[in-house]
């Protein structure tokens, strides 16, 4: 998915909302690895990826700062009626990445 493209996203748009698979959320404790000394993260077969779609509410445009204290990076959001924004550089969830968002 280009993110370019989700760049474009205003409110009153869909978007087919998902589970990001490689979140360790979605993962469980596969096989022992001899050499880490731990078990590793498998993904998850019962898990569904698609969890429906969604009417983007609200589009925020955060400028970026660069003042040599807090610096902030220029990001814009979407939030969805779950409450969670969005990063439209990524399509994943702000802040954790469980999810994610692609044009429906």
């Amino acid at each position: 998915m280009s993110s370019t493209s989700l760049k474009l996203l205003q409110p009153g748009d869909s978007v087919m909302l998902k589970r990001n698979l490689d979140h360790p959320a979605w993962k469980i404790q596969g096989p022992y690895d001899e050499y880490s000394g731990a078990h590793t993260l498998v993904p998850d077969p019962n898990i569904k990826e698609v969890l429906g779609t969604a009417t983007i509410i609200e589009r925020r445009d955060i400028p970026g700062t660069n003042t040599g204290w807090r610096d902030r990076k220029e990001q814009s959001l979407v939030r969805l009626p779950n409450n969670f924004w969005y990063d439209l550089a990524t399509g994943l969830q702000d802040g954790s990445g469980s999810t994610l968002i692609e044009l429906s």
